[in-house]
């Protein structure tokens, strides 16, 4: 009787847990319906321009600088056209904190103004030399000198203060940490950017990442798969990775990709020297089918963005991959969104958007990468899913988010005091 009684029980375990996984299921497949309703409501134009994260002009108050017209030629004609996300350099920081704020804000009204999806906000706040808000937010230091100073729970303390004030400023992507190791093969280049050693690179890298997106920071984590000590802004670097070495390079990305919203692709043109990867192309790791799809989606099962780093750099432009070259290399790999440190975008969009409309492959890739972005805005809370449903079929609907209120000063001023206090603790 016993036996039949666990029996019974066993059952009805596997018919609830059979029960719950349709019904997670099928929520799943009406958000995933409702995001590709949401992107069909979109113009060719708009849709195109989520591809993008791109710097912009101003400090004060948003304007764009192109219109849509642009991706056909006709520079004059057309609406305003504004990227999927906008990249802020140290000129775009204001005096003060709200004045930063309210330049953000002012972003979003043009953005919602014009029926555009809400941008997400980046900016490279690594620490130490690459510091884009030295002047506003509590001290940052380096990543080697948090490695080296600081213990893992003055590291949790510092980087959870950081990410308070780049939230309070309106700002919810951070392009770091750098999860790259370091040795005499790219310590002149990485410098005082890396945390360090592997087991460094695991312990305060994980830290760094999970103190910035559980504050809702989406934390990119760079570069894949590394760097050697040519300077990619010049050069074109070189890898060299076999079966004993790939530890080095790809260890970080393997054990932290997983707790991050987003990575970032080097140039670098990694050969892998032993032939352990069949009908292999050394290329630089932006534009590789083998890097991007076959090992960051499917080997790592990673399913946040992948980025491109910037494509207007020398390290490409003077190695003969052009501008236009570039932008489609990329996509056809599996990048989804194109880094640029201009801010005009027309001129690659419009070359992707004929592509596209000759080659259903690649229209398809363009689809998949807008849907991760698109995603990706609604995990920030920039777009959302509402239930719209009253039966028991799931049915959603995306709409856009009001997150962005006024400036807490004082919340702010509380978190720069604290986030103080504990870099000073080691002095």
């Amino acid at each position: 009787m016993f036996r039949i009684l666990c029996c019974i029980v066993f059952l009805a375990s596997l018919i609830s847990c059979s029960s719950s996984e349709k019904k997670e299921n099928a929520i799943l497949v009406a958000k995933n319906s409702a995001i590709k309703e949401y992107i069909n409501t979109l113009s060719d134009e708009v849709k195109i321009s989520q591809l993008f994260l791109v710097n912009i002009e101003g400090n004060k108050n948003f304007y764009n600088v192109e219109k849509t017209g642009a991706l056909y030629g006709n520079r004059r004609e057309g609406v305003p056209l504004v990227p999927g996300g906008c990249i802020l350099f140290s000129y775009n920081i204001g005096d003060t904190p709200e004045q930063l704020f309210n330049f953000i804000k002012s972003i979003h009204s043009f953005y919602k103004e014009n029926n555009n999806p809400p941008p997400y906000i980046a900016i490279d706040q690594e620490g130490g030399d690459v510091n884009r808000l030295r002047k506003l937010t509590s001290k940052l230091p380096s990543q080697k000198w948090i490695a080296e100073n600081f213990s893992e729970k003055q590291a949790k303390a510092l980087y959870d203060f950081q990410a308070e004030q780049l939230k309070l400023l309106g700002i919810n992507m951070n392009l770091a940490p750098v999860v790259e190791v370091s040795d005499s093969f790219n310590e002149k280049f990485l410098d005082t950017r890396t945390f360090g050693t592997l087991d460094d690179v695991k312990k305060y890298g994980e830290i760094s990442i999970n103190s910035y997106e559980s504050h809702g920071i989406a934390t990119v984590l760079k570069h894949f798969p590394g760097n050697s000590n040519v300077d990619p802004h010049t050069g074109l670097p070189q890898l060299f990775i076999n079966q004993k070495n790939s530890d080095f390079y790809l260890k970080p990305f393997e054990v932290l990709l997983n707790k991050s919203s987003c990575v970032l692709l080097s140039h670098a043109i990694v050969n892998i020297t032993d032939n352990s990867v069949e009908n292999y192309k050394a290329m630089p790791s932006c534009f590789s089918e083998y890097w991007v799809t076959e090992y960051l989606r499917n080997k790592l099962k990673f399913d946040g963005i992948i980025f491109s780093d910037d494509i207007f750099m020398s390290a490409l432009a003077d190695n003969g991959y052009s501008s236009d070259i570039a932008v489609v290399k990329a996509i056809e790999a599996g990048v989804d969104c194109i880094m640029l440190s201009e801010k005009r975008f027309a001129e690659v969009g419009g070359i992707l958007l004929k592509r596209a409309a000759e080659d259903s492959v690649f229209s398809n890739k363009i689809d998949s990468a807008v849907f991760n972005i698109i995603k990706y805005k609604i995990k920030a809370g920039l777009l959302m899913l509402v239930p719209i449903s009253e039966n028991k079929r799931p049915s959603f609907k995306v709409k856009v988010s009001d997150f962005l209120m006024d400036f807490d000063s004082e919340h702010f001023n509380n978190s720069f005091k604290k986030g103080t206090e504990v870099f000073y603790e080691t002095e």
